[in-house]
């Protein structure tokens, strides 16, 4: 395995952030950076959509804050994500968001083993659709996790047998192209299937029944690609389209109507933007 190999799957989308903010004006830089403290509460945290300090937001508050280099902000957000879980934690996802989050700016904790990390999905019930729960799982071990070649075992056995029915989401379609090419699993015919998911008119929808792209697709669709060195070329202007269509001020859109910023898509825009100039 690669040096580069190497790097978390975190890193990897920060990263590929960082490349689409640098390729923008810098007065567009500035309104994003503008628009991402204004969304750090008092408190440290970054703020949901109500304006409330959340944990899962949060999470798109630091990977926006390294992809932008505002330091200052991971210092507050450190005091936030040190808060006792009961205080700010009420659902695994938030237990895993708050897991990353401490992944970066608390290198020193002591790692937890795949069975810990599982169990922490599983403790409060099943809140979140099981394809998400084993996403943001794969994430913190990747991130944090002991006994990793473990998790990854087992991880390649399921995906061998894995066959998704139905009209399952794009996000979850990137994400077992993903992982098969982690651990190791021929990706061609899922390459294929998530191709499904773009539109000529550009982006990639959340299910091939839906005519309207979203920016959490096509983000996670693009980078999925962009990882795995499919030529993105030939759906590259419709896509860049798609992304300058949906920037508002400081931050990226939804892409399917919703007008509301929040830090969620425009991490998803910068994403996209990244991945599309990365392979370029």
């Amino acid at each position: 395995m690669s040096k580069g190999e190497n790097i978390p799957v975190y890193r990897r989308l920060v990263q590929t952030t960082r490349v689409g903010f640098l390729a923008l004006d810098t007065s567009v830089q500035n309104e994003i950076v503008e628009f991402i403290k204004s969304r750090q509460h008092t408190s440290g945290g970054f703020t949901d959509r109500a304006g409330n300090p959340d944990l899962y937001y949060s999470l798109f508050g630091l990977w926006l804050s390294l992809g932008t280099k505002q330091n200052e902000a991971l210092d507050k957000l450190k005091k936030f994500a040190a808060l006792s879980p009961e205080a700010t934690s009420k659902s695994p996802v938030e237990d895993l968001a708050r897991l990353l989050i401490q992944s970066e700016l608390e290198p020193g904790t002591k790692k937890q083993s795949v069975f810990q990390l599982y169990k922490t999905v599983f403790k409060k019930g099943r809140l979140i659709e099981l394809s998400y729960q084993f996403f943001l799982l794969s994430l913190v071990v990747d991130a944090t996790g002991k006994n990793k070649s473990l998790y990854y075992f087992l991880a390649r056995i399921w995906l061998f047998f894995y066959k998704p029915k139905g009209n399952i989401p794009c996000s979850l379609a990137a994400a077992l192209v993903y992982a098969r090419k982690i651990v190791g699993l021929r990706i061609a015919d899922e390459q294929t299937d998530l191709l499904k998911y773009s539109k000529q008119s550009g982006g990639f929808r959340a299910f091939e029944s839906v005519d309207t792209s979203d920016s959490l697709s096509t983000g996670v669709a693009l980078f999925v690609l962009k990882e795995c060195a499919y030529d993105l070329r030939i759906i590259a202007p419709g896509c860049l389209d798609f992304i300058q269509e949906n920037y508002e001020t400081g931050a990226f859109l939804s892409g399917d109507g919703d007008v509301t910023k929040d830090l969620e898509y425009t991490f998803y825009g910068l994403l996209a933007l990244g991945s599309v100039l990365n392979s370029c």
